[in-house]
């Protein structure tokens, strides 16, 4: 059933970014009022959902309300916002709570958002009222904004789902290892190992830089690697990029916890052309074990075993050319940190 689910979720995901693509290609930027909108196949009390796209190609949610019901003005979110409005849709004036995506970059955090609401309101008699306030409130962490997504920024994700797809071949229930977007101090954890991945895009040299304190403590009774990768940047569609790689992950594991780390990452949508900026070819790939002769600067530096009071925000770079690489390739390594489960 866990399966069915996931794979609904991703299906609903694509199918609401393809229909507001077709509504963006389609709208005419004349009017910034102007919304172009279709029926979603999702009935509520007051009548069907509905997807719009603005003058500016964003995504909206329109979810019909009863005509007498309260004005929403939720603003918090410079990201998304909440109101009401009425339109004239099918011939009728109807009242909407409007749910509006208000930047490009948050697109594909939107389409989750809207996926969620979408599946409350078809399983539950949750009012559209209160159904998506809660659910605007319950994502408002991920709809403050995020940093541009540059081609270093896609190479750095790039590199870690080089590795989530690995997991998943040997695994399909890996993803839940994927632990980076979720603010632990490495990119991959399971009982008792951890995977750090360091991906740079500059032509010579293995400088890393690692951030924080905590990034290089080994797990008690396990290992930690370093996963560290050399791509090639090149012109969309050269070579691979991040939507082949997540769509390929998507295939092989569980799409709700991929799809809620990307959320996580704030990703846009995968057709979005932030995220089509660049493709990735693999130049080199090494591996290293994070032992006592690895150098790196942990609590455990400190002679008390404690970061000294006021000595915060601590980062610093390690030269990767002066320590010894491991044998093997990273799908072997991937079953040693997963125990081939």
């Amino acid at each position: 059933m866990t399966g069915a689910r996931n794979s609904q979720e991703a299906a609903l995901r694509r199918t609401l970014e393809g229909l507001w693509r077709e509504l963006a290609e389609n709208q005419s930027a004349s009017d910034d009022r102007t919304l172009q909108s279709i029926e979603l196949a999702l009935p509520t009390p007051a009548g069907p959902l509905r997807l719009a796209s603005d003058s500016y190609g964003l995504p909206h949610l329109l979810v019909p309300v009863a005509k007498d019901t309260k004005d929403v003005e939720d603003r918090r979110s410079s990201g998304v916002h909440l109101t009401t409005r009425t339109l004239l849709a099918d011939d009728e004036m109807v009242r909407f709570l409007d749910l509006e995506c208000r930047r490009t970059a948050l697109t594909g955090v939107f389409t989750g958002l809207v996926a969620d609401i979408c599946t409350v309101l078809a399983g539950t008699e949750f009012a559209p009222e209160q159904a998506v306030p809660e659910a605007l409130e319950a994502w408002r962490e991920l709809l403050g904004g995020r940093p541009q997504w540059t081609p270093q920024r896609l190479a750095g994700l790039y590199g870690e789902l080089l590795v989530l797809e690995h997991l998943l071949a040997v695994d399909p229930g890996a993803a839940d290892t994927w632990t980076g977007p979720t603010g632990a101090a490495q990119d991959f954890r399971t009982h008792p190992n951890a995977i750090e991945v360091k991906t740079t895009t500059s032509v010579q040299g293995r400088l890393i830089h690692v951030h924080g304190l905590e990034q290089l403590v080994r797990p008690p009774a396990g290992s930690l690697r370093i996963a560290w990768f050399r791509l090639k940047a090149s012109a969309p569609g050269v070579s691979d990029d991040v939507p082949s790689i997540v769509e390929r992950c998507l295939a092989a594991g569980e799409p709700h916890t991929i799809l809620s780390r990307l959320d996580r990452l704030g990703l846009p949508a995968l057709s979005s052309s932030e995220i089509r900026a660049a493709s990735f070819s693999l130049i080199d790939q090494r591996l290293f074990e994070v032992d006592e002769a690895f150098p790196s600067i942990t609590p455990a530096s400190f002679s008390s075993g404690v970061v000294p009071a006021g000595v915060s925000g601590v980062e610093y770079y390690i030269d990767l050319d002066t320590v010894a690489s491991l044998d093997g390739d990273l799908h072997q390594a991937v079953r040693q940190f997963l125990g081939a489960r």
